[in-house]
């Protein structure tokens, strides 16, 4: 009996080093021990940013670019939990806007990396028909974040979610993992290598989706739009940065056109704008219906694109996916619309001798089509 005692100890005791071997994870020279946690974890959500946001300096999880932005409107931050590199494979995210897989990520002890979830392009920012498919899905979204870890003999696979999350901004604030709660505050970016300071050209900073309204010159720089046809409402306006100096007499020549900026009767708001064949005397905003009337000055047929900030001219009750009644004179016309964070661009072609333009959004049943 005590020989058996002795062998069923000796057995015991093989089982509890072999689970322990088990559990043991080498990866390149460090020994670390698995305590059933995800190696890889989110730390960091960006629902729904402006498509203006920029940051330099970041590893990138998939390829070496460096940067996150201006196109990512939604990404994700990532983080190796474990003192020992890791690399990471079968990647898959979903979020409320879907599921996409990745290539392998190699990510070294303890560090931070950045993947894009959702672009200007995928996501396309607008209202209705060909001008988007509105903003990303941003309230209530779990993302689920699955991959496999293959340290030396073995495949484990591990899934990490976070809790229920939204962002009705649209802004740089983000949901951020801190001490084990998920609190919303502005980005908190890990820059893992030197920051450059590079400035986009205007061409370059309106393919990455930025307004002409927002485009950043060099200092005595100042931003010009070519003059383009007034009766074509898809011809692209371009965009360059030129001296103050430069830019009055490319006004003058007839081959640009500058920002101008209109005050609104009995507020204290502003409003900016380009136009070619017309010029607004003023603007007056009903606060009932959160439209706006502009008085205008015509030479000619006309092109206008007006940038309005979104807290003057959005309802409640209608928010992202309004449409307007646009007007001139009283009779309907139609017009395009791009949709950011903070304004509504409107493109609208008009005829000479227009005196007012009206803009009214459409109750809410007529938006949804009932």
């Amino acid at each position: 009996m005590k020989t058996l005692h002795y062998l069923s100890i000796v057995g015991i005791s093989m089982m509890i080093l072999a689970y322990s071997q088990i559990h043991l994870v080498r990866a390149d020279t460090t020994t670390i021990l698995d305590t059933g946690a995800p190696p890889i974890i989110v730390t960091q959500v960006e629902l729904w940013g402006p498509i203006s946001f920029y940051a330099d300096g970041v590893k990138s999880c998939i390829d070496d670019n460096g940067s996150i932005g201006p196109w990512a409107i939604g990404w994700l931050e990532l983080y190796n939990t474990k003192n020992a590199t890791m690399l990471v494979n079968d990647v898959d995210i979903k979020d409320g806007n879907g599921e996409g897989g990745y290539p392998q990520i190699t990510l070294g002890p303890n560090e931070h990396c950045y993947i894009q979830t959702q672009d200007r392009l995928t996501t396309r920012i607008g209202v209705g028909g060909g001008l988007g498919n509105g903003a990303p899905a941003h309230d209530n979204a779990t993302i689920i974040f699955s991959y496999s870890v293959q340290p030396f003999a073995g495949k484990t696979l591990y899934k990490y979610s976070t809790p229920s999350l939204s962002d009705d901004y649209g802004d740089t604030r983000t949901w951020q993992q801190v001490d084990g709660k998920w609190i919303f505050k502005e980005a908190n970016i890990i820059h893992e290598f030197p920051v450059k300071t590079t400035l986009l050209s205007p061409s370059r900073q309106a393919q990455s989706g930025i307004d002409a309204k927002d485009l950043n010159c060099k200092t005595g720089f100042v931003v010009i739009i070519k003059r383009s046809d007034p009766t074509n409402e898809y011809l692209q306006d371009n965009t360059a940065c030129v001296t103050l100096s430069s830019a009055s007499k490319l006004v003058t020549r007839g081959w640009g056109i500058p920002l101008q900026t209109v005050s609104l009767y009995n507020t204290n708001s502003t409003i900016m704008y380009y136009s070619v064949g017309s010029k607004i005397n003023n603007i007056a905003s009903d606060m009932t219906t959160h439209g706006l009337t502009l008085s205008l000055e015509t030479t000619g047929d006309s092109k206008m694109t007006l940038f309005v900030p979104r807290d003057l001219i959005d309802s409640p009750k209608i928010g992202d996916y309004a449409s307007f009644n646009v007007t001139s004179d009283g009779n309907k016309i139609d017009y395009r619309e791009h949709l950011s964070p903070t304004d509504r661009m409107f493109t609208i072609l008009f005829q000479n001798g227009t005196k007012t333009i009206q803009m009214i959004p459409k109750p809410f049943t007529e938006n949804q089509g009932y």
